[in-house]
C-alpha cells in the first residue's frame, strides 16, 4: 500500500500547480512586451508566482516555482527566444539574480516555517507545563508529587531523564529517577559535593546538558529537580524556573496536608485511648467489684460463715476473675483477627446446648429472668470456633438480661436457611433508633440511657465476621432483637 497523502502534500501540490499556472499566465501576458521591458523588470514580475507558491505550498512548491520560472524566463525572455540558449554572457546576470532570489525566498520561508513550528511546539509545551501544577493537586503524598512531577516533565519535554535530589539524613540523595539510573548516579555525584550539599545551575556530562532547579519555599527546602537532555531550549529552561516554584508550592501544600492528617490521626487515637480507658475500666469494674465484695466478706466474716456460704463466695470470686480474664482474652483475639493473625479452630457443636450452657453461666435465676429457647427439630450441628461463638452468645445474652426488666423473658430463636444458621435474641428493653443504633457496634460507644456497651457488642461483631457471618440489631415497640448468622458450611 502506498503512503497516504497528507495535508502537507496537498499544499505542496497546490502551490506547485499555482506557480506553473501563474508563470504561464504571466509569460503569455509579457511575451508581447518583452522587446519594450528590460529583462530585470520581467524577472521581478516572475518573482510574484514564486512568492505566491511558497506561501501556499512551502519549500517544495518554491523549488518547483523557481525551476519553472527560471525555464520560462530563459525560454521566452532571453534571446534567442524559444530556446534554452543564453546567448551573450550578460544574460546570465538576470537569470542568476532570479535564481538567487528564488533560493533566498525558499530559505527564508524554510527558516520562518521552522521557527513557527518551534514556537508552536514551545507554546504547546509551555501550556502543558502551566497545567502541570494543577495535575499535582490530586496527589496526596510528597512521594506522589515528586513521582508525578518527574514523570510528566520527562514526557512533556521529551527529555532523556529526570530525578529528584531529596534531603535524607541531612544529605541529598537521588530519588524518583526517570530514565537511565546509571546516568542519574553520575549526575548526582557531579551535583552533590562531598559535604552532601548541591547547587542549582547547568553542567555538561558526556555531552548531555544537565540542569538543576532548587525547590524551596520560605518555610522549607525540598531539594532539587534535575533534568538532562541533548537539546533543551533556553526558553523552556526559563519556563521550568517558574514551574519549579509551582512544584515547590505543591510540595509545601501536600506536606501541610500530611501534617494535618497526622494531627487528626493523633487526636483520633487520643480519643480512642481515652474511650478505651473509660470503657475497659467500666467493663472490668463490675467483675472486680464482685471479687472485692466476695473476698471482703470472706476476710471479715469467714469464720462465722457456713461452709456452703464460703463456697458460694469463692465461686463468685473465681467466676468474676474468669470473666475479667475472658474480657482481656477477647480483646486480644479481636486484635489478632483484625491483624489477620488469628486462625479459627473449627469444631462441631450443638447450638441449643451451647446457648443453654452459656445461659447457666449468666445465671438467669439470680435476676429472676427466664430463657425461652426455640429451634427446628433435628437441628444440625454447626461447624464453628466454639470459643468465639460462646463469647458472642454470652455478650448478647448478658446484654439482654442487663437491659430487660427484672423477671422478664429473653427469647432466643434459631432458624435455618439454605446457607446459614440464623439466631435471634430478643429482649423487651428499648433501644434508640437512628444514628446511635448504627453506631451501636462501634468500639467504645454506648447507646442511649440504657448504656448498651459498644465493647461487648463490638467484640461479638468481630467474632461473627471472622466466621463470615453478620450481626445486626432491630428495635420495635416490643423491644430489641439482635440477630447473628453463621455459615452452615465454613
Amino acid at each position: 500500500m502506498g503512503r497516504a497523502i497528507t495535508a502537507h502534500d496537498r499544499s505542496a501540490l497546490l502551490g506547485s500547480g499555482l506557480s506553473i499556472f501563474m508563470i504561464g499566465v504571466f509569460s503569455a501576458l509579457l511575451v508581447p512586451l518583452r522587446t519594450h521591458l528590460p529583462p530585470a523588470s520581467i524577472a521581478l514580475i516572475l518573482v510574484v508566482p514564486l512568492v505566491a507558491s511558497i506561501a501556499v505550498g512551502g519549500i517544495s512548491a518554491g523549488v518547483v516555482a523557481t525551476l519553472a520560472g527560471f525555464g520560462a524566463y530563459d525560454l521566452f525572455f532571453i534571446p534567442p527566444y524559444g530556446t534554452l540558449a543564453v546567448g551573450v554572457a550578460s544574460n546570465w546576470i538576470p537569470l542568476g539574480v532570479y535564481a538567487l532570489v528564488g533560493l533566498v525566498t525558499v530559505l527564508i520561508d524554510r527558516r520562518f516555517r521552522l521557527q513557527r513550528e518551534r514556537a508552536l511546539y514551545q507554546a504547546h509545551i509551555l501550556e502543558q507545563l502551566a497545567n502541570l501544577p494543577a495535575t499535582l493537586i490530586s496527589e496526596r503524598s510528597l512521594e506522589g508529587v515528586w513521582r508525578s512531577a518527574t514523570e510528566q516533565i520527562v514526557q512533556l519535554l521529551d527529555l532523556q531523564g529526570a530525578m529528584a535530589l531529596r534531603p535524607t539524613d541531612n544529605l541529598l540523595r537521588p530519588a524518583n529517577i526517570v530514565g537511565d539510573h546509571q546516568m542519574a548516579t553520575s549526575i548526582a555525584s557531579a551535583f552533590v559535593g562531598s559535604n552532601g550539599m548541591a547547587r542549582s545551575g547547568e553542567i555538561t556530562i558526556e555531552g548531555i546538558r544537565v540542569r538543576s532547579f532548587a525547590l524551596s519555599t520560605l518555610s522549607d527546602n525540598f531539594g532539587f529537580l534535575v533534568i538532562w537532555s541533548d537539546d533543551l531550549p533556553d526558553s523552556l529552561v526559563q519556563a521550568l524556573n517558574v514551574v519549579a516554584n509551582q512544584i515547590s508550592a505543591a510540595l509545601e501544600r501536600t506536606q501541610l496536608h500530611e501534617t494535618r492528617l497526622k494531627l487528626d490521626t493523633l487526636q483520633q487515637i487520643d480519643g480512642w485511648r481515652a474511650s478505651l480507658l473509660r470503657t475497659v475500666s467500666h467493663d472490668l469494674l463490675t467483675p472486680l467489684a464482685g471479687i472485692k465484695t466476695a473476698t471482703t466478706a470472706l476476710n471479715e466474716f469467714g469464720d462465722g460463715l457456713e461452709p456452703h456460704e464460703r463456697e458460694q463466695l469463692l465461686d463468685t470470686a473465681l467466676s468474676q476473675i474468669d470473666r475479667s480474664i475472658q474480657l482481656v482474652s477477647d480483646l486480644l483475639n479481636v486484635t489478632r483477627i483484625e491483624a489477620g493473625a488469628f486462625h479459627l479452630q473449627y469444631r462441631s457443636v450443638n447450638l441449643i446446648e451451647l446457648i443453654q450452657e452459656v445461659a447457666m453461666g449468666i445465671d438467669f435465676l439470680s435476676v429472676e429472668s427466664k430463657l425461652d429457647l426455640s429451634a427446628p427439630p433435628e437441628l444440625p450441628l454447626a461447624r464453628v470456633d466454639v470459643g468465639l461463638v460462646r463469647e458472642v452468645i454470652w455478650n448478647l445474652l448478658d446484654n439482654a438480661v442487663r437491659h430487660s426488666p427484672i423477671g422478664d423473658v429473653v427469647q432466643v430463636a434459631i432458624e435455618l436457611d439454605k446457607a446459614f444458621f440464623v439466631v435471634h435474641i430478643h429482649d423487651t428493653g428499648r433501644l434508640v433508633e437512628g444514628a446511635d443504633q448504627i453506631r451501636l457496634f462501634e468500639w467504645f460507644h454506648a447507646v442511649g440511657k440504657s448504656g448498651r456497651s459498644g465493647l461487648g457488642l463490638a467484640i461479638a461483631r468481630s467474632f461473627i465476621e471472622a466466621h463470615h457471618g453478620q450481626l445486626s440489631v432491630h428495635t420495635t415497640e416490643s423491644g430489641t432483637t439482635f440477630t447473628f448468622t453463621l455459615p452452615r458450611q465454613p
